[in-house]
C-alpha cells in the first residue's frame, strides 16, 4: 500500500470513530436514565472490555497480553478511566434538564485544548503558545454562549453540580491523554482501554452492591448497551488506534473538532424524537453556537503553522481518543 493510500485509509478509519463518539453522549444519557449510573458503567464498560478483547485477539494479540502494564499506566488507566467515567457518567445522567444535560456534554469536551495545556507541564518539547491562549479563550466563551442560561437556572435551583462534573471529567482526560502522550513509547507495547474498561465496570458493579440498585433491562436497552459497548467504545478505540498509526496527527485533529457539534446535534435528536425528553430546550441556537466555537478552538490547537510533510516534525502530543 502506498503512503498516499495508507494515510487516506487512516482518514477514513478516523472519520468513522469520530462519527461513532458523536452518539456516545445521547446513549450514556438515555441508557443511564433508564437504568441509573451504576449499571450503565457496569454493563456498558463490560462490553466494550469484551469488544476490545475479540477485536485485539483478530489482531493477534493474545487477552493476557492486554492486561500486562507498567504501575504507572495502571494508575494512569484508573485516572482516566475510573474517574473520568464515574464524573462523566454521573454529571450527564444527572442533569436537571436536557439544556444542562448538553452543557455538560460541551464541559467535557474542553479536553483536547485542557490536554495541550497540560502538555505544556509534562511533555517534553511542547511549549505555551499565543495560538493555545486564544484556543483557551474561544473554548470558554462557547461555554459561555452555551450555558449561560442553563447554568444561571442551575445556580437558583442549587443543581451546578453536574457542570462541575462535566468540567471535571474533560480535565481527568485531558491529563490522562498528556501523560500518555508524555510517555508515548509504552503506547507501542502496552494499551489501557482493555484494562480501562473492565476497571470501570468492575466499579460499577461494586457502586450497584453498595446502593442495592439493579433494574430489569428491556429490549431495547439492551440493544443500545451493545451499541454502545461495541461501537462507540470497542470498535471507536481500535479504528483511531489504527487511524493513527496511517494518518498524520493534526489531520485526524482536525475531524475531532467535528465532536462536540455532532454531539450536540445527536443529543437535540434523542430530545426530539424519543419520549425521553424532560424540557426541550428553548434556546437550541445557543448550544449549537457554543458547540461551534468548542470546535473552532479544537481546530486551533490542530493547525500547526509550518509543519512539514507528514507531521514529521511534529511535537505537540497526539491525545488517545476520548470516550464519550
Amino acid at each position: 500500500m502506498t503512503s498516499t493510500h495508507k494515510e487516506s485509509a487512516g482518514m477514513m478509519m478516523g472519520l468513522a470513530a469520530i462519527l461513532a463518539w458523536a452518539t456516545s453522549a445521547a446513549c450514556v444519557l438515555w441508557i443511564g436514565r433508564q437504568v441509573g449510573v451504576w449499571q450503565y458503567l457496569a454493563i456498558g464498560n463490560c462490553i466494550g472490555c469484551v469488544g476490545q478483547v475479540v477485536l485485539y485477539r483478530l489482531l493477534g494479540r493474545r487477552p493476557k497480553s492486554l492486561f500486562i502494564m507498567p504501575p504507572r499506566l495502571w494508575a494512569v488507566a484508573v485516572l482516566g478511566f475510573v474517574f473520568y467515567s464515574v464524573c462523566y457518567a454521573t454529571g450527564l445522567i444527572s442533569a436537571v434538564t436536557d439544556a444542562q444535560a448538553v452543557g455538560v456534554g460541551l464541559m467535557n469536551h474542553l479536553w483536547p485544548v485542557l490536554t495541550v495545556v497540560f502538555s505544556v507541564f509534562l511533555v517534553p518539547g511542547s511549549r505555551m503558545t499565543a495560538r493555545l491562549g486564544v484556543a483557551l479563550a474561544v473554548s470558554f466563551l462557547g461555554l459561555a454562549v452555551a450555558n449561560w442560561h442553563a447554568l444561571d437556572l442551575a445556580c437558583v435551583h442549587g443543581a451546578s453540580l453536574p457542570f462541575l462534573l462535566g468540567g471535571v471529567a474533560g480535565g481527568l482526560w485531558a491529563l490522562y491523554s498528556a501523560l500518555i502522550a508524555r510517555w508515548r513509547d509504552w503506547g507501542r507495547l502496552y494499551v489501557t482501554a482493555p484494562a480501562g474498561f473492565l476497571m470501570v465496570s468492575l466499579t460499577g458493579v461494586a457502586g450497584c452492591l453498595l446502593t442495592g440498585e439493579w433494574r430489569a433491562v428491556d429490549a431495547r436497552t439492551c440493544l443500545a448497551f451493545l451499541y454502545l459497548g461495541l461501537v462507540p467504545n470497542a470498535v471507536g478505540y481500535m479504528l483511531w488506534e489504527m487511524a493513527l498509526h496511517r494518518a498524520p496527527a493534526t489531520r485526524l485533529g482536525l475531524l475531532a473538532a467535528a465532536t462536540p457539534v455532532l454531539s450536540t446535534l445527536c443529543l437535540l435528536g434523542l430530545f426530539t424524537f424519543t419520549g425521553q425528553s424532560r424540557t426541550l430546550p428553548a434556546h437550541w441556537g445557543a448550544l449549537l453556537t457554543g458547540a461551534a466555537l468548542i470546535a473552532s478552538a479544537v481546530m486551533l490547537v490542530s493547525i500547526k503553522a509550518g509543519k512539514t510533510p507528514g507531521d514529521a516534525g511534529q511535537k505537540t502530543p497526539v491525545p488517545p481518543p476520548r470516550r464519550a
